[in-house]
């Protein structure tokens, strides 16, 4: 009985497969699927925006909630992962400015100084000074910074790394200034005069013949110190005493300015040497230096100067190296034994 009721139900399977596939042979489907596509493709490009209003699910929008700054809890820096960290920037150091213990350490310089300008603000929690200067994104507080060896003593907070007489760094503009790193010393150049106005007597030639004492050449000597185009901002600092910002001492901020000195003289005689004339520009330049004082990768990532301008800048750069080989200290502080650095030069 059971047997039979299963070849009944087997056999009325078969007649309904046998008049389905009867009714709809593969070509009314393949017809049918072909249709379907169609049908979807012109609605895409006819209204795409209503297939795609059909396809998604729409969630309510809720208001976002803006906490004040006050309430936000800052993460302290040593707790970050590396990645995180903010990179220090060097900034140059304002001769002006006593040395003090800086509260934020994200500027490193040649001298230790701290936030603080002349009229202060109680209430304010920033750490950068009222400046009436050229560029929102400059971090020079005075127009020049010293060389570090003509510091005054109480900004000689520690012993100078001793510097190669061709080590240096970036530079600043001849009528401008450049910006994010300062230098080295620059040898002076020989005046090509004699010692004497009197060459040696030939054998067998009268001793009194005199050869006339030439004319010193002339020098080009570019400023002293490091020239910088000075910061512009509204914020205050609750710290009474000359305009600087908050910097830590550190041998790499030391080479850092030596090294930018060198490559501001170096640029300061090309511009003089060829009688440029640029009308106001900016160049920035980009390179690679290595811990053995190499540069290399370097190049003109922006510039809406002439060319000549342009390569005088860079050639600034290339021309200085190599500078002195990192210290152990130096690696330990940029935590590499390469960094990737610009420059920006203000024709002005």
């Amino acid at each position: 009985m059971y047997r039979q009721k299963q070849e009944q139900a087997h056999d009325k399977w078969q007649e309904l497969s046998s008049a389905v596939y009867r009714a709809f042979s593969w070509k009314r489907l393949a017809a049918a699927s072909v249709l379907t596509l169609a049908i979807h493709g012109a609605i895409y490009e006819a209204a795409p925006e209503t297939l795609s209003f059909l396809t998604h699910t729409i969630v309510p929008a809720e208001p976002v909630k803006v906490l004040p700054k006050e309430l936000l809890e800052e993460i302290p820096e040593e707790l970050l992962p590396q990645e995180f960290r903010r990179k220090p920037q060097f900034v140059p150091v304002n001769p002006e400015a006593p040395t003090a213990t800086p509260k934020d350490e994200s500027h490193f310089s040649a001298a230790d100084q701290r936030a603080a300008q002349e009229n202060p603000d109680p209430e304010s929690r920033e750490r950068i000074p009222t400046n009436d200067g050229e560029l929102e994104n400059s971090r020079a507080v005075s127009e020049v910074a010293l060389p570090r060896e003509l510091l005054p003593p109480e900004l000689r907070s520690r012993t100078p790394v001793p510097a190669a007489p061709d080590s240096a760094l970036p530079a600043k503009t001849p009528d401008g200034e450049s910006s994010e790193k300062q230098g080295a010393d620059v040898p002076a150049l020989d005046t090509g005069t004699l010692s004497s106005g009197k060459t040696p007597a030939k054998e067998g030639a009268q001793g009194n013949d005199e050869i006339p004492e030439p004319k010193p050449r002339p020098r080009i000597v570019p400023p002293a110190g490091l020239r910088s185009v000075t910061m512009r901002s509204n914020t205050a600092v609750n710290e009474i005493g000359a305009c600087s910002l908050d910097a830590k001492y550190s041998e790499f901020g030391d080479y850092t300015q030596r090294m930018l000195e060198a490559i501001q003289a170096a640029w300061y005689i090309a511009v003089q040497r060829t009688k440029l004339v640029q009308p106001p520009a900016v160049v920035v330049v980009e390179f690679t230096l290595n811990a053995d004082g190499t540069v290399t990768d370097a190049r003109i990532v922006a510039s809406d100067a002439s060319a000549p301008a342009a390569y005088a800048c860079l050639d600034a750069v290339e021309s200085r190296a190599p500078f002195d080989r990192w210290r152990a200290d130096m690696v330990a502080f940029i935590g590499k034994n390469s960094e990737t650095s610009r420059i920006t030069f203000y024709y002005r």
